[in-house]
């Protein structure tokens, strides 16, 4: 079914400007689902190295004559499992298998593997083959809880490398430590603010402190810091890291005083 066109007079500044020929980029979850990886090249190393950094459970098919080093020491840590032979259309049959991924040297048994996957509505990716790919592997930079992909469509793996780099380059290195701390924040907000009618609240709050404190200031932040902040979330506040760090020494002085 074809996406109905709009006319031209209805693009307007009011609202974003479609442009058609994108990708839905999305942080797809397979943590404890089965994937089936076929090829044992550098290209299914990578592969599967992004896998078990997602929690996937990896069976990876393919003799074991064609394993580099990378994927032998995967499998040899008990880290996937692996079936030492050529693809055959029974390894389709589980029906828990979330995705395959397909990285071999033999275009013939690729679109074969695609379309058996496509027939059983199976989401596939055939390495270096983008009509043959439910969704596409883009350049990722990892900092902890931080990712960010960079995705050029399968026009130019090489390109969002570089352009993956750039980004990195330019971010702080310790971002990855400042989002730790708001995830830490955020559960300790929801213990504090559990009902869903608290959600629109929560939200706005959480985004305060973020626009409040720098990466820095967030970094910095101990457990007295979010048991000191939290103690203003029902009145609404969001103190700044120097007022609250003021407020805590300001109390630590009293107590002082008083024994």
């Amino acid at each position: 079914m074809s996406r109905p066109t709009a006319p031209a007079s209805t693009e307007t500044e009011e609202f974003p400007a479609i442009q058609p020929g994108g990708s839905l980029l999305l942080a797809w979850q397979v943590r404890n689902r089965r994937v089936l990886v076929v090829g044992g090249g550098n290209v299914a190393a990578g592969r599967i190295l992004a896998l078990l950094n997602a929690d996937a459970l990896v069976t990876v098919v393919t003799p074991t004559a064609g394993l580099v080093p990378e994927v032998a020491h995967r499998i040899a840590c008990n880290l996937v499992t692996h079936v030492d032979r050529n693809f055959l259309p029974t390894d389709l049959d589980d029906p828990a298998i979330a995705m395959v991924l397909t990285a071999v040297d033999d275009p013939v048994a690729s679109s074969e593997i695609y379309t058996l996957c496509k027939q059983r509505r199976i989401p596939v990716n055939v390495a270096d083959v983008p009509p043959e790919c439910d969704f596409y592997f883009g350049s990722i930079h990892r900092d902890g809880p931080l990712q960010i992909m960079v995705s050029t469509n399968g026009n130019g793996p090489k390109i969002a490398n570089i352009v993956r780099r750039q980004i990195a380059e330019m971010l702080p290195t310790n971002v990855g430590d400042a989002i730790v701390r708001v995830g830490e924040l955020r559960k300790r907000l929801r213990k504090v603010a559990p009902e869903p009618a608290q959600g629109p609240k929560r939200m706005e709050w959480m985004s305060r402190v973020c626009e409040s404190w720098s990466l820095e200031e967030l970094c910095d932040m101990d457990e007295a810091d979010m048991d000191g902040l939290l103690g203003f979330f029902e009145e609404g506040r969001v103190l700044g890291y120097k007022e609250l760090r003021g407020l805590q020494e300001g109390e630590v002085k009293a107590k002082a005083v008083e024994a």
